[in-house]
């Protein structure tokens, strides 16, 4: 500002009683305002410990219930970034939890006669499972998920993984110093949520993301790469092959020789008559949303659901013709509560459907779907339906059905999950 000369005094008074005041104002004004976050601290633990204490660990209740994958009488269940339950289903009456591999960062799991394959944050192990509580581990296949080097905003080198996380609250006044004073926590809100046998292979559910087909596995790696690791020989995988497969991959399902991968946008499909080198066909594009797909070789059943990282607002079942894998097309839509898993045996579609329960439609006319009963189980999260035995993970346990008689489903068994 200047001040010209010959300017009256009680002029330039005023002046600089406004520029004071206007300064002394900015010291007066309020910062951000107050906000209470969590903080999340990881707790580490050397990848050599980790890899040395899997094996001889006490059995312990799941908390939060992820992948399912079944071979012979055993389940293979997932616990989110925690391990793998080994659960006898000999008897579906009562199944018995037998072991539990505590694997940190484990989000999949596959099972080829007697070695377990599943993921070590960014690591995949082949583990020797013929003495579930004296397990070997037979090879690991470094960094083949490299995303998975960073967990919930924190960088983890390659020496060691994650196992737990310590939880306090913080009130801040500011807006980002809290960053240079804790530079290894993760924040989310107060009020949000935390940033969930016999030879052959193993059948996995609708959510996988790492899937058995003969002497093959088909492995999510990142968002838009899948991993062809072969298996032939069990206990010695080798990665052959890596290839971008899409946009924002969810899910794999396979299917013949063909593999049905679902993304947040949409469905990919790739020919596998040779099995290293997938040929992509057709492709299928929906709103932005989570997206498990199956297929019976004609159709194939998608849901969508909102209010998850994928984005978008639909929560709906699809129903895409499939039989020109070159030009696939949408034929039904079926608005629905939050759908999630889904299976299919014969003309019987089961869909995981939040609140709402399991959905069991007539799917004789795929076209026309006729829902003919619900089971009254509450968030479940996927299923599995083979020979009139459904098979059901909810937030709060393991279900199984009897639908042999779709007109008198009745439950089998019900194992707790916490």
């Amino acid at each position: 500002m200047r001040i010209k000369i010959g300017t009256p005094l009680n002029a330039i008074f005023v002046v600089l009683a406004l520029m004071l005041g206007f300064f002394s104002g900015c010291n007066k004004i309020p910062l951000a305002k107050t906000t209470t976050y969590k903080i999340y601290t990881p707790t580490y633990k050397s990848k050599a410990e980790a890899l040395a204490t899997i094996n001889g660990n006490a059995l312990r209740p799941v908390k939060d219930a992820g992948k399912i994958s079944i071979l012979g009488n055993f389940i293979y269940l997932n616990e989110l970034d925690k391990g793998i339950h080994i659960i006898d289903n000999s008897d579906p009456g009562h199944p018995k939890q037998v072991a539990f591999l505590d694997i940190p960062g484990n989000q999949n799991v596959a099972v080829r006669g007697n070695i377990l394959y599943a993921d070590m944050y960014t690591d995949l192990l082949a583990i020797d499972i013929s003495n579930a509580k004296n397990v070997v581990i037979r090879k690991r296949i470094p960094n083949l998920f490299p995303m998975r080097s960073y967990v919930n905003g924190n960088y983890i080198d390659s020496s060691q993984v994650v196992v737990d996380w310590v939880t306090r609250d913080t009130t801040v006044t500011e807006e980002s110093t809290i960053f240079r004073v804790c530079p290894n926590c993760m924040f989310a809100s107060a009020d949000g949520a935390k940033a969930a046998s016999a030879g052959g292979n193993s059948v996995a559910g609708s959510m996988a993301a790492m899937v058995l087909m003969q002497d093959h596995m088909y492995a999510i790696m990142e968002p838009h790469s899948v991993g062809v690791i072969n298996v032939e020989h069990a206990a010695d995988p080798e990665l052959k092959n890596t290839f971008f497969a899409g946009f924002d991959l969810e899910t794999i399902y396979p299917f013949e020789n063909k593999l049905f991968l679902g993304s947040s946008i949409g469905m990919f499909m790739y020919d596998l008559s040779d099995p290293e080198n997938p040929v992509q066909l057709g492709s299928f594009a929906h709103g932005r949303a989570c997206d498990p797909v199956i297929t019976d070789g004609e159709y194939a059943f998608v849901t969508l659901h909102s209010g998850s990282f994928c984005g978008g607002e639909a929560n709906e079942l699809h129903v895409v013709d499939v039989k020109d894998l070159m030009n696939p097309h949408l034929t039904s839509t079926y608005q629905l509560t939050s759908p999630t898993g889904l299976s299919k045996d014969g003309n019987l579609l089961f869909v995981c459907d939040a609140s709402s329960g399991v959905r069991i439609y007539d799917a004789a006319t795929p076209t026309n779907l006729r829902q003919i009963k619900t089971i009254d189980v509450k968030d479940g999260y996927d299923v599995m339906a083979s020979n009139g035995h459904a098979m059901i993970i909810a937030t709060n346990g393991l279900y199984q059905f009897d639908y042999s008689n779709i007109n008198d489903v009745k439950q089998i068994s019900f194992f707790a999950l916490k």
